[in-house]
């Protein structure tokens, strides 16, 4: 029985489940939480990317729109938290040119995706909601702590 809760503990341990959560402080669940306001409107984004719902120009611009200006929200938000920094690497001091450059490829595909959206053109549209995904998929492949 002994070896079997070894066992048992062992397997929970190496599929994450001795893991607990990093600490947030005030500035980390800040920053969580701007990055979780927008992702809404990117999802709602997506499924017109991707073919899943109709493409309605007027809200998707608005949408576009909202997150061209929203997705710059949490960048106000690194700072080091000494409460805990949650999932944010230390990647993100420790290399702040690399970072600042991640940060500048996301603005670049934000603001792409918000000129797609005035075009009216799906095929564009679609390019940079991908470019945009790709750039949030970068970015935390690098900064951020896996899930």
């Amino acid at each position: 029985m002994k070896l079997v809760c070894a066992l048992a503990a062992l397997f929970l341990c190496a599929c994450g489940g001795g893991i607990q959560a990093a600490p947030k402080g005030d500035i980390s669940s800040d920053r969580s939480a701007a990055f979780k306001s927008f992702m809404p409107g990117f999802a709602d984004m997506g499924k017109v990317a991707k073919g899943d719902d109709a493409y309605r120009p007027k809200p998707f611009q608005e949408l576009a729109a909202r997150f061209k200006t929203d997705a710059r929200i949490p960048f106000e938000h690194f700072q080091s938290d000494p409460q805990g920094n949650g999932d944010a690497l230390p990647e993100i001091w420790t290399k702040p040119a690399e970072f600042a450059a991640a940060r500048e490829r996301f603005f670049a595909a934000a603001d792409k995706l918000d000129a797609a959206a005035k075009s009216e053109k799906l095929d564009d549209i679609r390019t940079a909601y991908g470019e945009t995904e790709a750039s949030c998929k970068a970015c935390h492949q690098s900064f951020r702590r896996p899930k």
